[in-house]
């Protein structure tokens, strides 16, 4: 399953950033802001696919810690922060087409290049604060079984309230209250574009009209995609949230909760390479991804091609220079016969 969700994961935010960040694109330049947010979530993306799937399998395949202290604290770290940059910047991308539908004058001011980068700077650095008492209580622990002994990689704090404590505050601030906002504004921003009046762009000229329809339709998407995005981080992490806290509140878990775990965190990650399909709601990302894969397979036919070519003809070659060498031996004799003849009639 992890490399299913690994191959997916990659590939897909690969192809997402290479749409994403094409400038050609004339319907993204149309909404600049929320593309560059959306470049921002599959970074975060991209990072839990290389970063945390990798690792996460093997440290459950060898059921050991063989990474060093450092990746310890890394890895469990860098899953933290992508998910919560994630969350957030999906919440910045509701508020910013909520804006974008209610008030596009405002929004336009509100959101420009340079807010909007400040912005994904404040995320970063929002993240790495509320994340970063896991990479400090993050350390390799040695378990001994008799004479047998493994190394894991687990959270030790000073004491357990506080541990319960810090994961209930992460489940608060980066799953309910984000989760209920996102859900919240969207359908808010649903109910101003299926529910508008339509009847007010009537009396304009067809070609207004076809605009604003195109608009619309364009908005209407993106609102959709929004949607997809929260409900699947809503659906992939509510597991993992959930058995970790119930974790914390037993003593002695039972064995099937804690076998139930490493199913959970494969779904949390999976979130990671689902996202890139919930972009094909932009029509023109679906587009221009299949741009990009049509050239690649013309390059990939043009090379094949080539060289084809460039063998069939240094097969034929050989064949060209026995032709060629037959035909000026035939000369040869030719002339050798011309002038047999006449040396012959010259002694007659």
């Amino acid at each position: 399953m992890y490399c299913v969700s690994f191959i997916l994961g990659f590939i897909g935010n690969l192809m997402s950033l290479r749409v994403l960040t094409n400038r050609r694109s004339r319907r993204l330049a149309s909404v600049s802001a929320t593309r560059s947010l959306l470049v921002n979530l599959a970074v975060c993306d991209l990072a839990v696919v290389c970063v945390c799937m990798p690792i996460t399998l093997g440290s459950q395949i060898y059921m050991a810690w063989v990474y060093g202290d450092l990746l310890c604290r890394a890895v469990p770290f860098t899953q933290a922060i992508s998910v919560s940059a994630s969350v957030l910047t999906l919440t910045v991308i509701s508020v910013n087409r909520y804006y974008s539908v209610k008030s596009p004058l405002q929004a336009r001011s509100m959101f420009t290049r340079r807010r909007i980068l400040a912005t994904v700077a404040v995320v970063w650095t929002v993240s790495s604060i509320m994340c970063a008492p896991i990479a400090v209580m993050n350390r390799r622990r040695e378990i001994s079984f008799g004479t047998f002994a493994i190394l894991v990689c687990q959270e030790e704090w000073p004491q357990h309230r506080l541990k319960q404590g810090y994961n209930v505050l992460l489940f608060v601030m980066l799953y309910c209250l984000p989760v209920t906002f996102n859900l919240t504004i969207s359908f808010l921003t649903g109910r101003r574009l299926w529910g508008g009046k339509k009847s007010t762009f009537a009396d304009l000229d067809p070609r207004s009209q076809a605009l604003h329809t195109s608009r619309l339709k364009t908005r209407q998407k993106i609102a959709k995609m929004v949607v997809c995005l929260v409900l699947l981080f809503a659906v992939s992490w509510l597991p993992l949230y959930l058995v970790d806290l119930w974790i914390d509140r037993e003593q002695r878990p039972p064995s099937w909760l804690l076998q139930t775990r490493p199913f959970a965190q494969w779904l949390g990650l999976t979130n990671s390479s689902l996202n890139p399909i919930c972009y094909c709601f932009i029509g023109d990302l679906y587009r221009s991804a299949k741009v990009i894969r049509t050239r690649y397979y013309q390059k990939v036919a043009s090379l094949f091609g080539s060289s084809s070519f460039s063998s069939s003809a240094a097969v034929a070659s050989p064949t060209t220079v026995i032709a060629d060498s037959k035909m000026k031996d035939g000369e040869c004799q030719h002339i050798k016969a011309s002038a047999a003849a006449a040396s012959a009639s010259m002694v007659t």
